[in-house]
């Protein structure tokens, strides 16, 4: 009998909900969710002697330039470059700063700010990236600096990734006292700015003294940049010669592609993108002046999102008339891909058919003082019905950030491009969308009053 009267209850309930809603028209609504809107993502460095960027956004037709990010409140630098800037699927957008370079073994590492600037942290080169004044459980890290003959070195400037800086004493040692527990890099320089350095990520284990030994020496800086998020991954080129994937925590880095750099010495890897649904990696590795037989750098490769099945797309080594390429997009279909290049001597923005690497649309700029230097492209707009990109010319200061119309068979409309900024220092720029916080997502159900 109660299982009845609460069935009749519910129907009874529904029907005189029905009724209200037809009888007072407006008043059982539900509202509309705040609509996503496009944005485009630009980094201007402010012209100084150091590199000191912000992070601004604006609106597809240029206005509303608004400031999201910059370093001013950061604990121990307050500056920092931005390029390679790039937005994941969560509306965070990464991007490639110098910031705090001296603190880790990498000179340029990968960061990720929300798209309203409410946070943001560092990725690389490791999970205490740009964090400082932990809490304990703490333990004790010593050392010793030694120079290249193997004896004691004194003065050498020592850090370790989230404690300030200390001096190598007269007998070469060092100690950090109250250091949280984790894995971290600790590193020991030549000579304060300088790159010849030695490192090693430790473990620190609370209670526990680890004692290691560092001999700075010539080796090579990391170089982390291009950030492409896809899914759970991070891909990034660590410079100059490898395609590897991590995550947001810095997951052991996983390589998917590697090149010798063999050939004229210039970067081998010259762009790379991941597509946004299959995730398979478009690959620019290209060096004019390699020589017939070479097989590493011809042209514009494809792989899946691991790195295997790599093929040759568009043999560029097979037409003299091409004298290099970098950066290369997919658009938002996967049908096509728009890459950076240089034909003849001039720099042309081209679209390619990802099935068959024919070239769907290009243009160039005329005046040949227009270099692949001083052009950047930044991909699509969401709808993959534009290109953005900057270019400048005599002077930085001069940047100019266009978007060029795309014609649905991949052919360019040079008639319909728009100037969005002009005279400024253009470090990196993306389109991409924002969302309205999930707080303002709700179901609004008014009184009804008689």
């Amino acid at each position: 009998m109660l299982r009845i009267l609460r069935m009749l209850t519910a129907a009874l309930l529904a029907l005189a909900l029905l009724w209200l809603a037809r009888s007072h028209q407006g008043a059982f609504t539900v509202s509309a969710l705040p609509a996503t809107s496009e944005k485009i993502f630009v980094a201007i460095d402010a012209g100084d002697a150091l590199a000191d960027a912000t992070l601004y956004s604006l609106n597809p037709d240029g206005s509303g330039q608004t400031p999201i990010f910059d370093f001013h409140s950061h604990p121990h630098d307050t500056r920092g470059s931005m390029t390679d800037l790039r937005q994941g699927a969560g509306g965070a957008i990464y991007f490639t700063s110098d910031n705090a370079y001296l603190f880790t073994p990498a000179s340029r590492n990968l960061f990720r700010v929300a798209a309203d600037g409410s946070w943001w942290d560092q990725i690389t080169p490791g999970p205490n990236s740009g964090r400082w004044d932990q809490p304990c459980p703490c333990g004790t890290v010593t050392g010793i600096v030694r120079n290249g003959a193997g004896d004691p070195w004194s003065g050498r400037p020592v850090f370790l990734e989230g404690k300030d800086m200390v001096y190598s004493g007269a007998d070469g040692r060092f100690r950090f006292d109250n250091v949280p527990t984790g894995t971290r890099w600790l590193l020991a320089y030549r000579n304060m700015g300088e790159d010849v350095f030695d490192s090693q990520a430790i473990s620190v284990n609370a209670g526990l003294i680890t004692d290691v030994a560092l001999s700075p020496s010539n080796n090579v800086r990391m170089e982390f940049s291009h950030p492409v998020p896809s899914g759970n991954r991070i891909y990034t080129t660590l410079w100059p010669f490898t395609i590897q994937w991590t995550t947001a925590d810095f997951a052991p880095p996983v390589d998917v592609y590697t090149t010798s750099g063999a050939c004229n010495g210039i970067p081998s890897i010259d762009g790379f993108d991941v597509a946004p649904s299959s995730g398979r990696l478009a690959i620019v590795n290209y060096e004019e002046g390699c020589g017939i037989g070479d097989t590493e750098h011809q042209g514009v490769y494809l792989a899946d999102k691991d790195g295997h099945n790599l093929r040759l797309l568009v043999n560029m080594m097979a037409d003299p008339n091409w004298c290099g390429a970098q950066e290369v997009f997919w658009s938002p279909d996967e049908s096509k891909l728009a890459v950076k290049a240089c034909y003849q001597w001039h720099t042309y923005l081209v679209v390619f058919d990802a099935g068959n690497g024919n070239v769907l649309g290009s243009v160039y700029f005329n005046d040949q003082s227009y270099t692949l230097y001083n052009v950047s492209l930044y991909g699509w707009s969401p709808g993959g019905d534009w290109l953005l990109y900057s270019s400048w010319l005599n002077d930085f200061a001069s940047g100019t950030l266009v978007k060029m119309a795309v014609n649905a068979d991949g052919s360019l409309d040079v008639t319909n491009a728009a100037v969005l900024l002009h005279n400024t220092r253009i470090t990196a720029a993306t389109w991409g969308r924002t969302s309205p916080p999930s707080s303002q997502q709700r179901l609004y159900i008014p009184f009804v009053t008689k």
